[in-house]
């Protein structure tokens, strides 16, 4: 368990951040310039915060109040900065050597054998680390880390300089370390790919303040602010208005639809944000409106497509709008091509009310 709750001022930038987070893999997210990689910082011991405090399974690190500050190589905490930061002097088995020091020399030696081995490093021992891929790099920087056998890893952006494909690759690898190692791992990243492959907590930073905190699904699918539903691309943030609450249900206005979602204790009138994901929204085929029974229906055409890799993004203007586009969706190529999309601009969409997440106002 991690309890941070500091304070620490850097120019005109204010950190002022709190938050507790289990054992397991934890993403620091939020925008450049939030505060994230400063956190990582005061807990590494390379920063002292102003005032609060910080405990790693109980025990104290800092401690304003009673003037604790261990030092850094007495946090046993691993610390992984941006772009490695290897010894380009060193060799890799030195590089992962480096904070063995105290050890004797035997037991050094067979330390950094055992993470060689481990990283799949065994061939690469002797090469400097300009000889390395960013990959590679990765792998002897998380070495070196894990060689003081810490009780918590810090990484910093791991992924900020590595290629698209190298990126899923090695989250797939930053979370079999974790598991083989039993160790908590605490992950600065504004990349949203990076939080949906490896937040099991997530830490949401936005101007030096956490702004929410929660699992991965809680965050992603229940935001508790527009701004919160923004940072995870939520898609849909619909501007309504409830018009009722009966007992299992929550009626809102939109622009003249009526959309229903469950019952909250929310007054007639209260101004809300309707959320819903793009993946989330279903296209109704002409054949299937009776299958069961649907709420929610609306038409439109669509406007405009965007196609990714694998992907295709509709934009869909509703009958009788004026706006550029009123809904987002996203759908894999398979389903685009066999809804033929291409050649069907015409659509009917179901915002089923258990995917919509209402945000007050």
């Amino acid at each position: 368990m991690l309890d941070v709750a500091l304070r620490k001022k850097l120019g005109d930038f204010q950190l002022d951040a709190a938050f507790a987070a289990p054992d397991g893999l934890i993403t620091l997210f939020g925008p450049s310039g939030s505060g994230k990689s400063l956190t990582l910082q005061t807990v590494a011991g390379t920063i002292e915060p102003d005032e609060g405090h910080i405990r790693l399974d109980g025990q104290s690190i800092f401690d304003s109040s009673s003037g604790l500050n261990l030092p850094a190589q007495k946090r046993r905490v691993g610390y992984v900065p941006q772009h490695y930061a290897l010894f380009p002097h060193l060799d890799v088995a030195d590089n992962i050597g480096f904070g063995l020091a105290r050890l004797p020399r035997r037991a050094r030696q067979q330390r950094i054998a055992e993470l060689l081995r481990n990283f799949d490093l065994e061939a690469l021992a002797e090469r400097r680390p300009r000889q390395l891929s960013g990959g590679q790099q990765q792998r002897v920087a998380l070495a070196r880390a894990l060689a003081v056998q810490p009780d918590l890893l810090l990484l910093d952006e791991p992924f900020a300089a590595l290629d698209a494909a190298l990126r899923g690759a090695l989250r797939q690898e930053l979370a079999q370390v974790q598991k083989r190692w039993n160790i908590s791992m605490l992950i600065v990243t504004h990349d949203l790919s990076d939080v949906f492959a490896l937040g099991q907590r997530v830490i949401v930073y936005d101007n030096g303040r956490v702004i929410q905190q929660g699992t991965r699904d809680e965050v992603f699918f229940r935001p508790m602010s527009r701004r919160v539903a923004e940072f995870v691309q939520t898609g849909n943030i619909l501007p309504a208005v409830v018009d009722r609450v009966d007992d299992k249900t929550m009626w809102l206005r939109w622009f003249g639809h009526l959309l229903a979602t469950d019952a909250q204790p929310l007054a007639a009138g209260t101004p809300v944000y309707a959320c819903i994901r793009p993946t989330q929204i279903l296209i109704v085929r002409p054949d299937r409106f009776a299958a069961r029974e649907r709420q929610n229906l609306l038409s439109g055409s669509i406007v405009h497509t965007d196609m990714q890799a694998e992907t295709y993004t509709l934009h869909l203007r509703l009958d009788n709008s004026e706006a550029a586009y009123d809904l987002e969706i996203v759908l894999p190529g398979y389903v685009y091509h066999r809804l033929a999309l291409q050649s069907t601009p015409n659509l009917v969409v179901e915002l089923s009310r258990q995917h919509l997440h209402v945000i007050p106002r």
